[in-house]
């Protein structure tokens, strides 16, 4: 049965107020009012179109049919773009318009949307060649962007702003491109050609996120204000609002306010690996430089219980870290692992006892938060005899099973030794003074955290973490990838009593890695 609008768009059309009826029935959907795309299917159908309606109004049609068709089924989608596209081949001769119904645009449009882009380009080059206009400019630049070719995707959104400075909406689409490869000063510029046309539509996507790169090229807290200012503002701002929520996600600070999980190469591969969910698994891979320990460790855990029995898992690197992972920087520095050559750790600890395997996975099973955890470790610590609390390093290689599988195994593994930190940490901080002296390895990680956490809740502890941290700074590799060194920039930041620049460049360090 039709819907009202339905009714009312086919009363229009069939007394030939076909641009009416095509302008209503899009608004209709624009809005959500009507979902059924059929009437434009209908209307596609119809040999005649062109002539009935004339260039334009087709080209309008299919315009609004473009805007819509993303809430399509697979099906119909695919039907409703082989319809355009027969009826643009149907148009022989067009009209010159500066704006989304000109017919390079449109028929560009059209294979963006279907992923042609090489052919999308094709079209709107000949358009431009035929006669330059802003949109034809603008939709160039746009398909560059599809395209990955940032230079040119500049040139032409820049020629057609430069034609019509008042129209500099492809601004937006340019600065989300950089937003999201996380480009803040470039996207902010972007966004800025925006707010200069004084457009609200256009305006009201680009000022919350002018605001939001500007707050994540310095962590200003001004910026965040105005952010917070713009969705108090317009509590419609649907933009807005997601900026404000992760603003406030990104000055939560990673292993403190939440555990942030390994970005190592390998355990980018396990997780690929169990999302496809390739239960024939992999035993071995190469990479460029030498994979931490605790990550090796990781994998062939993780790879056991995707496969769902014991794996042997082998890892190939081209070269060695620099500086070596399995050199401890003083005598009494922690050693987990042997190496028995460049890819092959091998534990250096002993299994520890199921007393002590146990104590830790109930700690590292609760809702983390690092002041809770080295809290609650206190009274963790105190059930440890003297004599036993070695094998808290133990635990840290062999990580006591789960008793309900919440956590992936590489991810479990990050946190028993998080918790095993925070309970030996109870038992005398000279063991996070070992942690961060020893093997680099997954360990330092919750220790030179934990000490700049403490540093920033009592004064006493500034100079010994800040000492720490200096010790863990001269460790970060300028030659390869450094497992610790996005860690290092968030516990480094924790530190108290610094210059404001001192946070900035953390800040930006921080930012850069990501």
């Amino acid at each position: 049965m039709k819907s009202s609008i339905e009714k009312e768009v086919w009363r229009l059309y069939n007394a030939g107020n076909i641009m009416e009826a095509f302008e209503y029935y899009a608004t209709a959907l624009w809005h959500g009012k009507e979902d059924s795309m059929e009437p434009f299917a209908a209307w596609l159908e119809d040999e005649t179109l062109v002539e009935k309606a004339g260039e334009k109004s087709v080209c309008a049609l299919i315009a609004a049919v473009l805007l819509s068709i993303d809430r399509c089924e697979e099906a119909m989608r695919e039907h409703l773009w082989a319809l355009c596209q027969n009826t643009l081949d149907r148009i022989t001769t067009c009209e010159d318009r500066d704006d989304t119904t000109d017919w390079y645009v449109v028929s560009c449009n059209l294979h963006r949307h279907q992923g042609n882009f090489e052919k999308a380009l094709e079209v709107i080059l000949s358009g431009i060649a035929k006669g330059a206009t802003t949109s034809r400019y603008t939709f160039a630049g746009l398909t560059y962007l599809d395209l990955e070719n940032e230079e040119e995707a500049e040139k032409y959104i820049a020629l057609g702003y430069q034609s019509d400075p008042a129209n500099a909406a492809a601004y937006n689409d340019l600065g989300d491109y950089y937003f999201g490869r996380r480009r803040w000063q470039e996207a902010e510029r972007c966004y800025y050609n925006v707010l200069k046309t004084n457009h609200n539509n256009d305006c009201d996507w680009a000022d919350p996120s002018w605001h939001f790169c500007r707050f994540m090229h310095d962590g200003s807290l001004y910026e965040r204000e105005q952010l917070a200012l713009c969705a108090a503002v317009d509590s419609d701002n649907e933009r807005a609002l997601l900026l404000c929520r992760m603003a406030v996600y990104e000055l939560l600070v990673p292993n403190v306010d939440y555990l942030e999980p390994s970005s190592e190469s390998i355990m980018n591969l396990v997780r690929n690996v169990r999302d496809n969910n390739n239960t024939s698994g992999i035993t071995s891979c190469a990479t460029t430089c030498q994979e931490s320990a605790s990550s090796i460790n990781a994998m062939r855990l993780a790879i056991s219980e995707i496969m769902g029995k014991p794996a042997h898992f082998t890892v190939v690197a081209n070269r060695a870290q620099d500086p070596p992972l399995d050199k401890p920087v003083h005598a009494d520095g922690i050693v987990l692992w042997n190496y028995a050559d460049l890819n092959t750790p091998i534990p250096a600890v002993s299994q520890p006892s199921e007393f002590i395997g146990r104590l830790v996975g109930r700690l590292a099973a609760t809702e983390f938060s690092l002041a809770d955890w080295y809290k609650n470790a206190a009274a963790y610590a105190s059930e440890i005899p003297s004599e036993q609390s070695d094998e808290l390093y133990g635990v840290m290689v062999y990580p006591p099973k789960q008793t309900d599988s919440t956590y992936p195994p590489e991810d479990w593994l990050s946190r028993v030794q998080f918790a095993a930190v925070c309970i030996l940490a109870r038992i005398s901080l000279h063991e996070i003074d070992r942690i961060c002296k020893g093997q680099l390895d997954w360990p330092i990680i919750p220790a030179f955290t934990l000490a700049a956490w403490l540093a920033s809740q009592e004064d006493a502890y500034r100079q010994w973490a800040e000492d720490l941290l200096n010790l863990i700074a001269g460790r970060i590799s300028s030659k390869n990838y450094c497992f610790f060194e996005y860690a290092y920039t968030c516990a480094a930041s924790l530190l108290p009593g610094k210059e404001e620049a001192y946070y900035t460049e953390l800040w930006q360090w921080r930012q850069s890695l990501k």
